[in-house]
């Protein structure tokens, strides 16, 4: 038995990422806690700034206070009036102006009214701190800023025990900045300046200026530390944390004190810290810590490294001998093999082991080197058939069409091109599974298969859709009897596990006895007219002619018509109003399309939408309308309609675009509609086209706040299979049971019977095409609960509603 080593490279591998792991780690930590330590000494010098500054303000405010509480200790008689007061600030003017700075006096009486004033005009913000000293009877302090920024203290002054004045000093804050400049330790040595923000201003510079008196070297600093703010540094940022900035090399933190506390008007005391000795430490700290990780990561490598040595010197001859292998060079791979490893038992290792398994590969690489000419004969053959049923796909199709098209140089006849789809195949795979629908595609290739000769082919194009192709043909009236048999064979039902089905067919035919017809282009012209043999509801066929061309041209010129019509805002909304049956309360409006041509007139939408429905345009269109829409109710929400909603239609295309729900919540955060009054509606063959997809789309839809509503309910196949599975809350039941009710009793006992189910599921229910008295009158007996209509009202024009809504809705309920 052979030795191998590989206990111990194990090992050390583990050991690697062992040591890489914990050095990251312990490197992370140690970094984030010193990353940490300094915000914390940030926030400690900032709260430090504010306790400092509010101290001194608080100190200064109260000297004032204290000097007018002296006044009656000042004189023998305290002032008796108002007269001797003003008497007494104006024998004090200079000792406040020259011992405190005193600039500005003003007095004012009980009744708020200016009786003295010494200095400028009394400001207007300054009234409030007035009326607040008046009306809790204690000094107020506070800063006012207009061309420079002072302090404000108002304190009140009683006089005979009865009459209560007001006097109001303002003092300049350099005192105040003078002395935040003493108490500041060497620790934090800062500089400290008034600035105003400015708004609207281009620059980080001329975001902030200078509001007060500085030297010019002290200017010329405090400039730079003003523009080397970052743009992206915000108020709120420098407010409550601060932030650090260069200049001239050294490093600062910057934070900003509001002056007013209670209202924010752009004045601030900003605090310049030197941090530069403080970042140096917390840099050069950071850098022994990381390149001592690293350092260390990188001595575990090289040891790593020479002792895997030997093992990259056999792997780098293994790689240089696998493409021998590729090369099909088998001996010349087992020589290299034996010189490049090992023989020597106690020396072996997984690689040797390695390289005696490349080599036994390298024989069954051989092996199957010789079987891989045979098998490419076979795989080739299956390239071109479908694995299904059996047929030729495409590629053979194909082949044999340009095949067949060279032949008719030489010989006088014509060829056909049959386009086949089977009718309602969806229905298959969505009701009864994958599983089915493969077993229907195999008995319709089987039956198809009978009816052709034996110099015709037949393939499989994916999906349910066959060819046929039909050559040696003498007239095109031939194919007329090839059709006919090929619908002949889908009579009768298919029958699979005790299930039936009844499938039809329908047949697009290209014919042509001209050779330089292209392979693409006849295709192409059997499936438009496979095309338009669908629009017969199965078991039919259609040739092609030019008149389907002109229908794709017509389609594409109504297209770009519709184009300059968006555009030229051509198209607008009818709103069909939806009512309460049992109150006549008007609940809601469903958003119609119109298109008003200024050629054509009034264009129906019958005319223009199945036309523009597989269309880029009609994905622009539906956003049209969701914002025309939304806007609307917007509209009606400001207007007093706050409880009506507003229904839009989604078509299948919109439902899976992507970019649906972002749109919707854009267009709801844009006009500020409350969420709960658009109604989303959709057919319910769009939603069983993928289920699991539209309960996922709807449940998002239903998450922002939107209702949901089934459109056409009871039209489908499976309405009643999917109902339980689709997240809805509404459902409209389609006009054409509503129109036979009265007359008919299936109509009528389909129509009550879904009332009570949806009903009973907790869902609402709207009722559609209401155009007699009688019908609404039956509905509201069947406890339906809301409905719309003709006989309730016509789509009324957007432009229109306004002047509607005053003649039809009284007390909210709509006038019939």
């Amino acid at each position: 038995m052979k030795k191998t080593v590989s206990l111990s490279y194990k090992v050390l591998t583990i050991m690697l990422v062992v040591i890489m792991f914990v050095c990251s780690l312990v490197v992370g930590l140690l970094l984030y806690q010193a990353a940490n330590q300094e915000q914390q000494l940030n926030q400690t010098i900032l709260s430090r700034d504010v306790t400092r500054y509010h101290q001194f303000s608080t100190l200064l405010n109260e000297r004032l206070s204290v000097w007018v509480e002296g006044l009656k200790y000042i004189n023998d008689i305290p002032p008796g009036n108002t007269t001797e007061l003003v008497d007494t600030f104006r024998r004090a003017e200079d000792f406040l102006l020259l011992q405190w700075d005193v600039n500005n006096i003003w007095i004012l009486d009980n009744q708020q009214q200016l009786v003295y004033q010494q200095g400028e005009m009394l400001p207007d913000d300054v009234l409030e701190m007035v009326e607040q000293t008046l009306t809790e009877a204690r000094p107020v302090a506070g800063v006012h800023c207009h061309v420079m920024c002072e302090q404000v203290v108002s304190i009140p002054v009683m006089i005979n025990r009865q009459t209560a004045n007001v006097v109001v000093m303002s003092t300049s804050l350099q005192e105040l900045l003078a002395l935040l400049s003493e108490a500041a330790d060497g620790a934090s040595q800062s500089d400290l300046v008034l600035v105003k923000h400015a708004r609207g201003a281009n620059s980080q510079s001329d975001r902030y200026f200078i509001n007060s008196m500085v030297s010019d070297k002290q200017e010329r600093f405090m400039r730079d530390i003003l523009a080397a703010i970052p743009p992206s540094a915000s108020k709120t940022k420098l407010i409550t944390s601060g932030y650090e900035v260069n200049v001239n090399g050294r490093a600062y933190l910057i934070t900003l004190l509001p002056l007013y506390q209670h209202k924010s008007n752009g004045h601030y005391l900003m605090f310049t810290h030197d941090i530069d000795e403080r970042k140096r430490a917390y840099k050069s700290q950071n850098r022994v810590i990381f390149f001592g990780g690293v350092g260390l990561v990188l001595t575990f490598v090289l040891c790593m490294f020479v002792l895997l040595r030997r093992y990259a010197q056999k792997l780098t001859a293994l790689a240089n001998m696998l493409p021998l292998l590729a090369q099909k060079r088998f001996e010349e791979f087992k020589i290299q093999q034996k010189r490049s490893f090992t023989r020597e038992k106690w020396l072996l290792d997984e690689l040797d082991t390695l390289g005696e398994a490349a080599v036994e590969l390298s024989d069954k690489l051989e092996s199957l080197d010789q079987q891989m000419t045979v098998n490419t004969a076979k795989l080739e053959k299956m390239a071109m058939f479908d694995s299904l049923t059996g047929l030729p796909n495409r590629n053979m199709m194909t082949f044999q069409i340009n095949k067949q098209l060279a032949a008719l140089q030489r010989r006088q006849a014509g060829m056909a091109l049959l386009f086949i789809d089977l009718d309602n195949f969806k229905k298959v795979n969505d009701s009864h599974g994958h599983h089915f629908g493969d077993e229907v595609v195999k008995l319709a290739g089987e039956r198809l298969s009978r009816v052709i000769r034996e110099n015709d082919l037949i393939a499989r194009f994916g999906g349910d859709e066959f060819v046929i192709l039909v050559t040696g043909l003498d007239k095109v009236e031939q194919v007329n009897i090839v059709a006919d048999k090929l619908i002949e064979e889908f009579v009768e039902p298919m029958r699979i596990s005790e299930q039936t089905f009844y499938i039809s067919i329908s047949i697009g035919v290209a014919y042509t006895s001209n050779s330089k017809t292209r392979a693409l282009e006849l295709m192409r012209q059997a499936d438009t007219a496979m095309y338009e043999a669908k629009l017969e509801r199965g078991s039919s066929f259609r040739f092609f002619n030019s008149s389907m061309n002109q229908k794709i041209v017509k389609q594409v010129e109504l297209e770009n018509e519709a184009r300059i019509a968006l555009k030229e805002q051509q198209f607008f909304l009818a709103l069909q109003p939806q009512i309460e049956l049992a109150s006549k309360r008007l609940t809601g409006f469903e958003a119609l399309l119109r298109w008003n041509h200024p050629q054509r007139g009034l264009v129906p939408p019958g005319d223009f939408l199945p036309m523009l429905e597989n269309t880029a345009m009609m994905s622009e269109l539906d956003f049209w309308v969701m914002e025309k829409a939304i806007e609307l109710l917007s509209r009606l929400e400001t207007n007093g309609y706050r409880n009506v909603k507003m229904a839009i239609n989604l078509s299948a295309a919109q439902f899976a675009n992507s970019a649906l729900l972002p749109y919707l919540m854009e267009l709801i955060e844009l006009h500020k509609v409350d969420a709960r009054n658009i109604e989303l509606e959709l057919t319910e063959t769009v939603l069983v086209a993928d289920i699991e997809r539209a309960v996922d789309v709807i449940q998002q839809i239903r998450a922002l706040g939107c209702k949901l509503a089934v459109d056409d309910f009871g039209t489908g196949y499976s309405s009643l299979s999917y109902l339980k599975m689709i997240p809805s809350d509404i459902i409209k039941i389609d006009r054409s049971f509503i129109a036979g009710m009265l007359e008919t009793e299936s109509d009528r006992n389909i129509v009550s019977s879904t009332i009570s189910m949806v009903r009973s599921m907790g869902q609402q229910i709207i009722a559609e095409g209401i155009e007699q008295p009688e019908q609404l009158f039956q509905l509201a007996t069947m406890n339906c609960q809301y409905g719309q209509g003709y006989y309730i009202s016509i789509p009324i024009d957007e432009h229109r509603l306004w002047d509607v809504l005053q003649t039809k809705v009284y007390m909210g309920r709509w006038q019939l």
